[in-house]
Parts: C-alpha cells; structure tokens; sequence
C-alpha cells in the first residue's frame, strides 16, 4: 500500500441516502491509525479471526455543530438504531489480541475498547475535516473509533492521533454535523455508515442531498465556510460565485433536471447570505446581491413548481414578495408563479388573486388575462356544480 491510502464511507440519515465521504489516510504520518482505520473500511478479520471488523453498519454516536462529528464504537452502535449508556465506550482494532477477542465474547465480559494502540502524530487541529483516532481520555486507548473534526478545534492539540482528511464530500460532512441532537450530542436520527471500503477516482463520489456537477464551471464547495479562496470582504469574488452557482442551475434546468437545478439555486442562495453586505458597509454589492437574490427566489418558485412540489413554490414566491423595492416585473413573476402553484393545490380563489396581482404590476401581459379568465370559468363551473348539489339535497 502506498502512503496515501484512500476509503470511503456511504451515509444514510434514516435510512435515507445522503452521500459519500471520501478519506485520505497519512500512512506515512500515523501508520498503526491509517493501517487500522483502511482494515475497518474494507472489512478485515484481525489475526486470523472468523469475526470481520467493519464500520458497515456502524452509526454516528455523538455530533457536536462547530466541533466535530464521531463515529466507530463496532462494539455498542453497529446493531438497533438506540441510545445506550454503553454507546461510545467500545471499540476494537485490527489489532486486538486473540486473547482480548475471545474475552470479549463472554456475556460477563465488561472488556471496552479492545485492541488498543499507541498514539501517533499528535498534531494540531487548526481547520476543519482533520480524521482523528478518538480515545478514552488517557494516552495509548486508540481503537476504532474515529472523529472528524467541522471546525479548528486548538483544545485537542497533542491530544488525538491525526490520521487523514476528507478530501471529497465535505457537504455530507456538513449534514451530518446539522442533524438534530439531543442534549449528550446523541442524534435524533440514525445516521449510519451504509457501506465503506477502498476507495480511487473510478468510485465516484456520489450525492443525494447536493449537486456536485461541474456544469457551467461551478467547482465550488456545498457551503461557503469551506471554499477557500473567498475572503469574508471580497465581495466580487463571492458574487462571481454565488452567480456561476446559479449559472449551473439553469443550465441543469434547461436539460430538466430539476431536482439537481434545484440543488444548485439552493447553493447560490447560501453564498449570498454569507457574502451579502450591509447597506452601509457597501450600498453598492449590497444591491448587487439582493438583484441576484431575487433571481434566485423567482427559480426556486419555478424549479419546485416542476418538482410538483407547489407548497415550497409558493413559500419562495412569497419570500420574494415579502422584499422591498422589488422591480414590478419581477413581482409579476412571482405573483404568476405563485398563482400557478395556488391553481395546482385546486385552491382557485388564492390562485385568482395572486393572477390578479400580476396583472396589476404588468398590466400589458395578455396571457395574464387568459389565465384569469381561466380560473374565473373554473370558479363559475365549481359554483354551478355546488347549486346543483344543493338543489338535490333539499328537493
């Protein structure tokens, strides 16, 4: 094997799927922790063992925001999705002893983390997806648990054995770190490796939360905090990326892949809220931004209209709606689209309304007029059938 090792690990967030993590080992920096974390990805039977070790199966046990993700008790959170108070006190290496494998299967056995080994590369934790051996909070306990950190973490400087990074990915990390928890850290929901094994460019790195297609240049990370190479004031270089983001949505929409055009826009929006400037720090990119937001919610409203998803088109509609001195036309346009969605929910008397509104602020639109007239039938064919109903009734 050479010194770069590299292994992936497919995640589910309640049995949905969410994505890949891809991790690139530093054997040559923490050999023991690399050889062992590479054995726990594709599956290895330690000494000779009829018991494979794997993280197949295994689910996350403690997620911290703006710290750290960590997972790797093979011993208490491969089985039922539950919380225990063994959960997090287990573990076992590749290289646990024959001795420590065959104690560890007596019902009576409190043995813990098995296989423990010596702490190697006890470096810094100055950025965020640094791989790191978890222990018991004494030197020398590294078995098979394993965190991740999502922020620089200077506390656990010579502490914790670094091993790798992620280097593909990094969103999932991000959805993990965002699931609901309770107040150990424990999260709601299961989060479970799915699969895991040996990983090189032929995988993929696939994605079911986000879109990673390059189309139209986008080569950008899934949230902004984690694409270097954008200063917090450098608003051109945000704007250029937020705008190339929302570029490749519309190139994906008009191929009609919605869902991952969808993915896109939601992306760029992300971008514009971190990057976005006060008016007074900076009038100009503020206005700038807030056009490009525009843009972004008249999208949105659109891409989930096609998605049949008519609640979250009329909520961007709305959001749109909510802002202030918004061009007339672009009001139309979010006035009509919510309107649509209104027509598709048969709620036809917020559909004639949001019609009427968009005719008043493009008044020269004449398919507006046909589409009031459409609902207005509609309404007057509801309002027939509910007489006639009612003349049975009381006949």
């Amino acid at each position: 094997m050479g010194q770069l090792l590299q292994t992936y690990l497919d995640i589910a967030i309640d049995g949905k799927k969410i994505g890949r993590i891809v991790c690139q080992l530093r054997e040559d920096k923490a050999p023991k922790a690399a050889r062992n974390f590479y054995a726990l990805c594709v599956g290895e039977r330690p000494n000779g063992s009829a018991n494979e070790l794997s993280y197949k199966g295994n689910y996350f046990h403690r997620v911290i925001k703006n710290f750290m993700i960590q997972c790797g008790d093979i011993t208490h959170c491969s089985g039922d999705f539950s919380k225990s108070d063994d959960a997090g006190k287990g573990g076992c290496s590749i290289y646990a002893t024959n001795e420590e494998l065959e104690r560890s299967g007596d019902e009576n056995s409190n043995a813990g983390c098995l296989g423990n080994f010596e702490d190697e590369n006890l470096g810094e934790f100055t950025e965020p997806f640094l791989l790191a051996m978890a222990n018991t909070g004494s030197q020398n306990t590294n078995s098979s648990q394993f965190f991740i950190t999502t922020y620089p973490s200077p506390h656990l400087n010579g502490k914790h054995s670094i091993f790798g990074k992620v280097i593909h990915g990094k969103s999932v990390v991000r959805t993990i770190e965002r699931c609901k928890i309770d107040s150990d850290g424990f999260p709601e929901l299961c989060i479970r490796i799915e699969d895991c094994g040996k990983w090189d460019e032929s995988c993929g790195v696939p994605l079911f939360n986000a879109s990673n297609d390059p189309i139209g240049g986008d080569i950008y990370e899934e949230y902004p905090e984690d694409t270097e190479g954008i200063d917090s004031e450098d608003f051109t270089a945000a704007y250029e990326a937020a705008d190339t983001i929302k570029q490749s949505g519309t190139l994906l929409y008009k191929k009609k892949d919605f869902q991952n055009s969808y993915f896109k826009y939601i992306k760029a929006l992300r971008y514009i809220n971190e990057y976005i400037p006060d008016m007074d720090v900076d009038k100009g990119n503020n206005v700038k931004f807030t056009a490009l937001k525009v843009k972004l919610y008249l999208n949105l409203s659109l891409v989930l209209y096609n998605l049949r998803r008519y609640d979250d088109a009329i909520t961007y509609a709305t959001y749109l709606l909510d802002m202030e001195d918004v061009p007339e036309l672009d009001r139309a346009k979010a006035f009509y689209r919510r309107g649509n969605s209104y027509l598709m929910k048969n709620n036809l008397e917020s559909a004639r309304s949001n019609f009427q509104m968009c005719k008043e602020n493009n008044p020269n639109d004449t398919a507006i007029i046909h589409k009031i007239e459409y609902v207005d039938d509609l309404l007057e064919r509801r309002k027939e059938k509910t007489k006639k109903s009612l003349g049975k009734f009381f006949s």
